[in-house]
């Protein structure tokens, strides 16, 4: 029994000890290391960059970095397949040159063409889905990987599947998850809402599919807005909004839509295809502004069709707005966009006249000013063509009226300035300039009818939804997203009822006459905000508005993030400060159980403790 016993003994040392001496000369021979690790798939530095093994995919980078190539997370069996059987082809290939160098030739140049044709097939068709990977697939994989358990190395078209229309909308968006991911209600509502965000799909419809061996994830819009939407009813809800925002309409699950003169953007930008409504929506957002009290300029190159209610009433005579001056005619057109210049450098005389030492302007430089460019894509050519025969020697080669155009754009929203531009195309050249800045500055878009390119010129990768068909809906793109939305239909009737009833703001007496000639009985004194020539620059007093501290949260006239209750418990805290130390106004009048105070003092003291 000893000597067996002995014996395996024996023999268990000599192959432990033969394998350790083998293992000690093989790891000595950093060729045959090389070779075995390049063979393999193995990185040649000898370390693990994922967490791949033999059989198994890799699911995170090992690297200090946290990154590592696609190739790396394969198994490790395929990356042997790979390396082995491409180092044997090459040996193949060499050998058959060998052996029979013209048939080797022969056969490789024809593989050659076949491979080019194929990696070319392969180039186009990656290059049509070029911009739906830069705007969707890229940033959703990038912003969700994490959450869905996905290496970021992953391909995103491998398991981001997008639905998409005829015209390259997103329809839908069908993630297909790890198999037996480990979800739970909170990791399912963050990647729903980050797919929905990135792919921009509003409210989405979230529908998971946990049958089968690949969980998924499919989200697609939900039901459009209501198909028809009457001016009359959001009238109530238009008053309810603060003097900075204009109401869109009417979107999703009968939710108001909004977009904010101060926070979006000053600028509004409508691109829409024939019988797009455009001019429907153009005019109630300038109602909106004409019963704020507001004014308006309309550059109208339809020959005065766009906004029959501004000019005419019921039995077809000329009773133009007093609040709206109209251009129609290329003279007019070229006069009220020049006179958006001098206007503009007179607003900005005035601010700079009332302005302390905190950039808080102090005078009333005149009324929200809202200027119609309407059809620029007739307009500006006619524009061009007028200056190139009308200009003097010494005069730009540019048209002042494009130049007024683009000033009004840059610097306006200081001075209570702000441009709707309406076309079918956008362009640079429609915009009067040699790029795209003018129409940048329309952080406000409202496009219906539009193809992908319009799509791409005016939002750039944001990603597209499908093209509204219903009439007067639009997709209303700001930094927060898009969102479609069924605007209402304009009532004229009703609409020049409301603005002649209403608070009418004074046109300046600077306007050119022409654009004013169908106002009656026009007071051509100077408005309360003009400017005299007489130095020192004088500076016009706002208008003495008087509000409760709820009426100064609800119109506006504090900062966004400051609520009623906020604001009284900061006044009262201001008031138990030393006397000479207080910066609260006093209220100048009551209205009931309520104090009214100057609406300027209460922004003033709202802005000063922020």
């Amino acid at each position: 029994m000893i000597g067996p016993v002995t014996a395996a003994l024996v023999i268990v040392t000599v192959t432990g000890y033969s394998v350790h001496r083998i293992r000690g000369w093989f790891l000595g021979q950093k060729f045959l290391i090389f070779g075995w690790r390049f063979l393999t798939g193995h990185p040649l530095h000898g370390h693990h960059v994922t967490d791949a093994g033999w059989l198994r995919h890799g699911q995170r980078a090992l690297t200090p970095t946290g990154h590592a190539t696609r190739w790396q997370h394969l198994p490790r069996w395929k990356r042997t397949v790979h390396r082995t059987g491409g180092t044997l082809g090459f040996l193949v290939v060499v050998v058959a040159f060998l052996v029979n160098a013209q048939v080797t030739v022969l056969v490789v140049v024809c593989l050659l063409f076949v491979s080019a044709g194929f990696l070319a097939f392969l180039a186009w068709r990656r290059l049509q889905g070029r911009g739906m990977r830069r705007s969707v697939l890229f940033p959703l994989h990038l912003a969700a990987h994490q959450v869905a358990g996905i290496p970021r190395a992953t391909r995103a078209e491998s398991w981001i599947k997008p639905e998409l229309d005829a015209g390259g909308g997103i329809l839908g968006v069908t993630l297909c998850l790890p198999a037996g991911w480990p979800s739970d209600a909170r990791d399912e509502q963050r990647l729903a809402a980050i797919v929905g965000a990135k792919a921009a799909i509003e409210s989405p419809k979230v529908t998971w599919r946990k049958d089968g061996p690949v969980p998924l994830l499919v989200l697609r819009h939900s039901p459009p807005p209501p198909g028809h939407v009457r001016m009359a009813d959001l009238l109530d809800e238009m008053r309810k909004c603060k003097e900075h925002e204009l109401l869109a309409g009417v979107g999703k699950g009968e939710e108001l839509v909004t977009a904010s003169l101060d926070t979006d953007s000053p600028h509004v930008a409508i691109a829409a295809g024939t019988g797009g409504t455009k001019s429907n929506i153009g005019g109630w957002l300038l109602l909106q502004v004409l019963l704020r009290g507001g004014i308006g300029l309309v550059l109208d190159a339809k020959r005065r069709l766009s906004y029959p209610w501004i000019l005419k009433d019921m039995d077809r005579n000329l009773v133009q707005l007093p609040n709206v001056a109209y251009a129609w005619t290329t003279e007019q057109l070229h006069d009220g966009m020049c006179w958006l210049s001098e206007e503009l450098d007179r607003r900005g005389d005035v601010a700079f006249a009332g302005m302390d030492t905190t950039g808080r302007v102090h005078a009333n430089v005149g009324a929200r000013q809202f200027t119609l460019a309407e059809e620029l894509n007739l307009a500006v050519p006619r524009l061009k063509q007028y200056w190139g025969k009308n200009k003097g020697p010494d005069d730009p080669a540019k048209s002042p009226a494009l130049t007024g155009l683009g000033e009004d754009a840059f610097a306006g929203r200081q001075v209570r300035k702000h441009l709707v531009l309406i076309g079918q195309a956008l362009t640079a050249e429609v915009t009067g300039s040699k790029d795209s800045s003018v129409r940048s500055q329309c952080g406000i878009k409202l496009l219906t009818r539009y193809e992908a390119p319009t799509w791409k010129m005016m939002c750039g990768d944001t990603p597209m939804p499908p093209s509204p068909t219903q009439v007067g809906r639009f997709q209303l793109v700001t930094s927060g997203g898009v969102r479609e939305v069924q605007t209402p239909q304009l009532d004229p009737v009703m609409a020049r009822a409301l603005v002649l009833a209403g608070n009418i703001g004074r046109l300046p007496s600077t306007v050119p006459r022409s654009l004013v000639t169908g106002i009656p009985g026009l007071d051509s004194g100077p408005s309360p905000a003009d400017v005299t020539v007489t130095p020192p620059l004088p500076v016009t007093a706002g208008p003495r508005v008087m509000v409760t501290l709820k009426q100064a949260v609800e119109r506006g006239y504090v900062g966004p993030g400051t609520t009623w209750a906020g604001l009284k418990m900061a006044m009262w805290r201001d008031r138990q400060r030393p006397e000479g130390e207080r910066m609260s106004p006093l209220p100048v009048a009551r209205d009931g159980n309520a104090d009214l105070f100057l609406a300027d003092e209460i922004a003033a003291f709202d802005a000063s403790r922020r």
